[in-house]
């Protein structure tokens, strides 16, 4: 997962080991990467930080050995053409076979499963990072190639002696679930990045310049574009607006194309035609950081969360936020963010028209109760979590 886009899991699973290779020398830590296995060092892991940290959002690391960059080519190659139906198939099963292959001779004391459960059964006790169960609550806003490959998932759950989660409501969900006992389910949260701080009107304002927006002026809804984050709703409750309101806020979407039908509403050509509707699709980490702190709000309707790395990033910029209401994206903004039903057109579209009419982005007092709730994120303290799971599977 450390060599894929750094997006979702890798970027989880990336900062999660760079803190734990900063935190303790105590555990050699080996990686499957590709088609076999690699130490993992603090190193290479500086290395791709630096450069996933100044420019690269898509996380396509480009830096390391001649042997690393070899070692990532079947990722990079299947993440290219993830589209193709075929291409994923083989990929996966080339990747899981080699790993069954090869697993054996590691002499593992446990594997950390990152990607919700093996690839194979590694003979060992096996440490499951759940971040959300929407395959089981909406199988409809996923591939079946990936609901299928979830499905063993509460089998595998029952087996482990701890399993990882990223927010309570996913902890609440495992329990529900799976019937899982509570006590064995430990939260390490997510956080944002160290690119993703306030860097002032002038550095916003210079990033922003290229892409024709100017700060406080439009509104931002970040994520990969697929059915679960429920663009359509924000589309249409942002189409509700009066024409001289979008010419003064555009409607900006970042993120890259996913899977299956967005389900848009008739207008969007018309929006995107106007210039009311942007869709940027990928951008560097630079840009991003300069729209989140540029955003009057940030707008997440998703459908379903596990947690919403979108909202704690913009709260580290200082920004305003808005999100789905009964989510796992409450807990991070606490009282700090407006929550609306995923489902209420009419609701966002109100809020849309609040934040054009106030002066919430500009507060001063309340950019820095943002900024100080998204510190209360932090990598280094979810990897403590994980070193004392780490101590918990080596006594078993």
């Amino acid at each position: 997962m450390l060599y894929g886009p750094m997006t979702g899991i890798s970027n989880y699973t990336f900062h999660v080991v760079r803190a734990l290779l900063e935190e303790t020398a105590a555990y050699r830590l080996r990686g499957f990467v590709g088609i076999g296995w690699r130490d993992i060092d603090l190193a290479a892991i500086r290395n791709m930080a630096a450069s996933d940290e100044s420019e690269d959002y898509s996380g396509s690391h480009v830096h390391g050995s001649f042997s690393e960059r070899i070692a990532r080519i079947p990722i990079r190659l299947a993440y290219r053409f993830s589209h193709a139906r075929l291409t994923r198939l083989f990929y996966t099963t080339t990747y899981r076979s080699s790993f069954a292959a090869t697993v054996r001779a590691e002499r593992l004391d446990f594997f950390h499963a990152f990607n919700f459960r093996a690839p194979s059964f590694p003979g060992v006790p096996v440490l499951p990072v759940i971040y959300d169960l929407s395959t089981f609550r909406h199988p409809e806003y996923h591939p079946a190639d990936r609901v299928a490959w979830l499905a063993p998932l509460g089998d595998i759950v029952a087996r482990a002696p701890l399993v990882q989660t990223i927010s309570e409501f996913s902890k609440r969900e495992i329990v529900d679930l799976f019937g899982y006992p509570a006590d064995q389910i430990f939260v390490a949260p997510p956080a944002a990045a160290p690119v993703f701080v306030p860097k002032g009107v002038s550095r916003t304002s210079h990033d922003l310049q290229p892409l024709g927006l100017k700060g406080g002026h439009y509104f931002l809804g970040v994520g990969t574009l697929e059915p679960r984050k429920n663009i359509a709703t924000l589309v249409r409750a942002y189409a509700q607006l009066k024409p001289t309101a979008r010419a003064q806020c555009p409607l900006v979407i970042v993120g890259g194309k996913g899977w299956g039908d967005l389900k848009l509403p008739d207008q969007v050509d018309a929006l995107r035609s106007d210039g009311s509707l942007r869709l940027l699709g990928r951008i560097s980490n630079r840009q991003l950081r300069s729209l989140y702190e540029g955003a009057r709000l940030l707008l997440m309707p998703s459908f379903y969360e596990g947690f919403g790395m979108p909202i704690v990033e913009a709260l580290a910029c200082g920004t305003p936020v808005a999100y789905s209401s009964d989510s796992a994206m409450e807990e991070i903004a606490g009282s700090l963010g407006h929550a609306v039903s995923a489902h209420d057109i009419d609701a966002w579209s109100d809020l849309l028209r609040q934040a054009l009419s106030g002066s919430e982005h500009l507060d001063p007092t309340l950019r820095r109760m943002r900024i100080m709730r998204a510190r209360t994120f932090d990598w280094n303290r979810s990897a403590a979590l994980v070193l004392r799971a780490y101590d918990h599977l080596t006594h078993l």
